[in-house]
């Protein structure tokens, strides 16, 4: 039923630095035993919605619900990055346009 969610789980977690956003448990340091770390145990076999880099920090959704998935990450729905920093030093106006152009994450 499309409207029973009883089902399903929905986490909000906000990811640390250095977790990794996958559920492949031979991964150390995987976003599942992060949660789990944390205290929550999940009751599904939950999944991230979406990736965060490993060294960032920041709010992430797992849940078991693929229909939620599929409906945030693909096709007319899908959602632009968007990333915040912080830099050290004086940035210059052609440093900027560079990284309008050609970001370079890690």
């Amino acid at each position: 039923d499309l409207l029973n969610t009883s089902s399903f789980e929905y986490v909000k977690y906000f990811k640390p630095l250095g977790v990794t956003c996958t559920t492949d448990w031979k991964i150390k340091g995987n976003i599942i035993d992060s949660i789990r770390r944390d205290g929550y145990n999940p009751r599904h076999r939950v999944y991230p919605v979406g990736r965060l880099d490993k060294e960032t920090s920041g709010l992430i959704v797992l849940t078991s619900d693929g229909r939620m998935v599929n409906a945030v990450l693909r096709g007319d729905r899908k959602q632009p990055k968007v990333y915040k920093v912080m830099v050290n030093g004086r940035l210059e106006e052609e440093d900027l346009q560079q990284l309008r152009v050609s970001p370079k994450v890690g």
